[in-house]
């Protein structure tokens, strides 16, 4: 990583804390069972990835649950072989401004919907992604396990660093449905 490309990750983690702490939201544990709306962010930028999230997006799509996604690219061009639909939508590193905060409206609503979780899959730690993570208005914002972030997320999962998109998913499965298996939300008092 370049000089000018650390600054720049620095002043977007600067901002991002800042902006993160004005966001208000109503928090709710909730398992995979109880959502019926959920968001997904998610690394567009590689393939095997990308097939991944559309399958579990599939998977949950059939189980009744409303989903919308969001992947990122981080070129300026958006590759022809990923789809996008109103539900399905992805950006690039022209609709980030200097210090990597998503800048287009799309991006804005995705933001403010209030989904009953947000499943942040960005096990690369992208700053975009991370970006929409913290600002989000999800009730149940869910994420992969990591000290610098631990703020941002109601419910993190640690696994390793050397493991696939595919073992986390199937943490993410494993451990939201162990969550309040009798109760379908729990409320949790905002820090």
């Amino acid at each position: 990583m370049g000089f000018i490309q650390n600054i720049k990750i620095k002043a977007g983690e600067y901002f991002l804390r800042k902006e993160s702490a004005e966001v208000q939201r109503s928090k709710t544990i909730m398992n995979l069972k109880a959502a019926k709306t959920i968001g997904v962010l998610y690394n567009a930028g590689d393939i095997n990835e990308v097939e991944l999230v559309k399958k579990y997006i599939t998977q949950l799509r059939d189980s009744g649950k409303k989903v919308r996604s969001m992947g990122y690219v981080a070129l300026k061009e958006l590759p022809g072989n990923i789809p996008t639909s109103i539900d399905q939508q992805c950006f690039t590193l022209r609709e980030v401004n200097w210090y990597y905060k998503p800048a287009i409206s799309f991006i804005g609503n995705f933001v403010t919907e209030e989904f009953d979780l947000l499943l942040d899959l960005n096990i690369n730690r992208q700053l975009p992604l991370t970006y929409i993570a913290a600002l989000s208005k999800a009730k149940c914002k869910v994420g992969r396990f990591t000290n610098k972030w631990m703020s941002l997320y109601d419910v993190m999962i640690e696994v390793d660093k050397e493991k696939t998109m595919k073992y986390f998913l199937q943490n993410v499965d494993i451990y939201m449905e162990m969550l309040n298996k009798d109760a379908n939300t729990n409320r949790v008092k905002q820090a």
